[in-house]
């Protein structure tokens, strides 16, 4: 689009290029006449008409100027000089001075230009420009490289990204989140020197161009090893240390076959994935990370798809007590089918919608639907069974989560007693205090609660013996070599036994073998779910299977 824009501008400037030689041409013509000028039988003082013809041609010059204040000004001036010459040649040759004031007023027309011009540079300067850190911005950036394209300069784009502003911003004050940007943008000066240029773009973001011949890698590394180093700023009573992190995406490299918006794609999609990789700092853009992006992304539509016409739908997996492999409940999990027939993974798809808050809306789907679904089984057996169903840790740490689980028990009429909500660890991981306060309120509605995959590191212990939960379930990934690692078992003993001691009981998920499942009835876990006794079923079958085990 950009390039579209500079091609039109160009051809207008030529066009008027053309337009203003050729009435200069007429305007030397109509000077040699003698008398006065006929047109549509009107008598036109030959001055008056050449007066008309410079005025055109200078509102064209001042057109050609506007549309680019630099190509534009140029070929503004070669026209006035054309007009000057004409003009000055004219005295020279007819040895009268009736041209005088015509070549006056293209030395004055060529003074107006270059103020325009530069005042149009000083206002394209300063909205190129970001106030905070004086680089250059987003838009000049883009101007820059599209310009660094069509020059056929190679080299390589980076994009950084600050992870933590945001929370100095909140806890600090955003002028000292304005500090923090002003002293990592001096150290990235600082850093790439004269081997490349450095732009502020929005937000906590900065790109950077790296010329052809450095080592760019090299030069990354040095990077976020700078801007994660301390920050000393002076406080209100005291000197403070603050820290950001960053991470960086680099797309290689520029030529004549690059698009300048796709190399600046490039760079993003690059960056996003060292972004969701934890332990990555910088990643460099390749086929396979551009398909990992364009599969993310079709996942998304996917998603949006499935939660407008129905594709998805849920499965129940069974949970059994390990003594006497008594029925306890059903953990609800949801599946996504396409109308192709195709199946997306629930690990695929749930992983691409927490990145978003389409998380909250696959929530309230599986909450709404389990419990209508449900809710028979559960006045058919007396309330004595157990709903489990995962919550994101987006939407338990909702201020109003509380009202909008309450408003859909209600509307479903499904019995709280009945209701285990599996929050991960990863819940506590962020806005602790309000997801703490919204376990413990619906705890005062009979609503239990279980921390799923529990043993990932997420939650403290004291945290965990301040929270009012009923279940822990161990991670399958612990359960796995249970049977051939000695460590791991030791640790499953252990998790079994805290458990315990904050009065909670332990499934465990993931339970394959008999192997795995007598190892666990030997260290005390309660009960377990898995292949071993039971792969997740369909509702119609839940039925079956309670007749069976319930013994109703």
């Amino acid at each position: 689009m950009r390039t579209s824009r500079y091609k039109a501008a160009k051809f207008l400037i030529i066009l008027g290029s053309v337009l203003c030689v050729s009435i200069s041409a007429f305007s030397g013509a109509v000077i040699a006449r003698r008398g006065d000028v006929s047109i549509g039988g009107l008598a036109v003082p030959v001055s008056g008409l050449n007066g008309t013809l410079q005025s055109l041609s200078f509102f064209i010059c001042i057109a050609m100027v506007l549309l680019d204040y630099k190509f534009g000004f140029i070929a503004s001036a070669c026209c006035i000089g054309i007009s000057f010459f004409g003009a000055t040649r004219t005295i020279f040759v007819s040895h009268s001075i009736s041209s005088l004031p015509g070549a006056i007023n293209c030395i004055v027309n060529v003074f107006a230009l270059i103020l325009i011009s530069t005042q149009l540079k000083k206002s394209r300067l300063a909205e190129m420009t970001d106030k905070l850190t004086g680089q250059i911005n987003r838009y000049g950036f883009e101007e820059i490289i599209h310009k660094k394209i069509r020059a056929f300069e190679k080299g390589s784009i980076v994009f950084l990204h600050l992870h933590g502003l945001t929370d100095i911003n909140v806890n600090l004050g955003r002028n000292m989140g304005d500090n923090v940007l002003k002293t990592v943008s001096s150290r990235i000066d600082t850093i790439i020197g004269g081997i490349g240029e450095a732009y502020k773009l929005e937000g906590s973001e900065f790109a950077i161009f790296v010329k052809e011949g450095h080592d760019c890698e090299e030069l990354v590394k040095k990077l976020i090893s700078s801007v994660e180093e301390k920050i000393v700023m002076q406080g209100e009573d005291s000197t403070l240390n603050v820290y950001v992190t960053c991470k960086a995406g680099i797309a290689d490299c520029l030529n004549k076959y690059v698009n300048p918006d796709t190399l600046m794609k490039n760079a993003d999609i690059a960056m996003n994935h060292a972004l969701r990789v934890e332990d990555m700092k910088y990643c460099f853009f390749n086929e396979r990370i551009k398909q990992i992006a364009e599969r993310e992304h079709d996942v998304e539509l996917f998603i949006k798809d499935a939660l407008e016409n129905n594709y998805f739908y849920l499965v129940y997996q069974p949970q059994f007590r390990i003594n006497g492999k008594r029925l306890r409940g059903f953990e609800s999990l949801i599946r996504m089918k396409l109308p192709d027939g195709s199946f997306v993974s629930p690990s695929e798809f749930i992983a691409v919608a927490e990145r978003s808050d389409l998380i909250l809306k696959i929530d309230n789907f599986v909450l709404r639907r389990a419990m209508e679904e449900f809710k028979e089984v559960c006045e058919l057996y007396e309330n004595n069974i157990t709903l489990s169903i995962n919550i994101s840790a987006k939407d338990i740490a909702l201020d109003g989560f509380v009202e909008q689980l309450l408003e859909v028990i209600e509307d479903t009429e499904f019995p709280r007693q009945c209701l285990e909500l599996e929050i991960t660890e990863y819940s506590f991981a962020k806005s602790t205090d309000i997801t703490i306060a919204n376990i413990k309120k619906l705890r005062e509605h009979n609503i239990m609660f279980a921390i799923d995959d529990f043993g990932t590191g997420y939650t403290s212990l004291a945290q965990l013996l301040n929270l009012p939960v009923n279940l822990l379930k161990i991670d399958k990934i612990l359960i796995d070599n249970i049977c051939t690692n000695e460590a791991n078992r030791d640790f499953v003993n252990a998790v079994i036994y805290m458990g315990h001691l904050m009065k909670c009981e332990v499934i465990s998920e993931g339970v394959e073998d008999e192997r795995q499942l007598s190892l666990l009835r030997e260290l005390g876990c309660d009960f377990v779910q898995g292949y071993v006794w039971s792969k997740p079923i369909d509702y119609t079958s839940v039925f079956e299977m309670c007749r069976e085990y319930l013994n109703v």
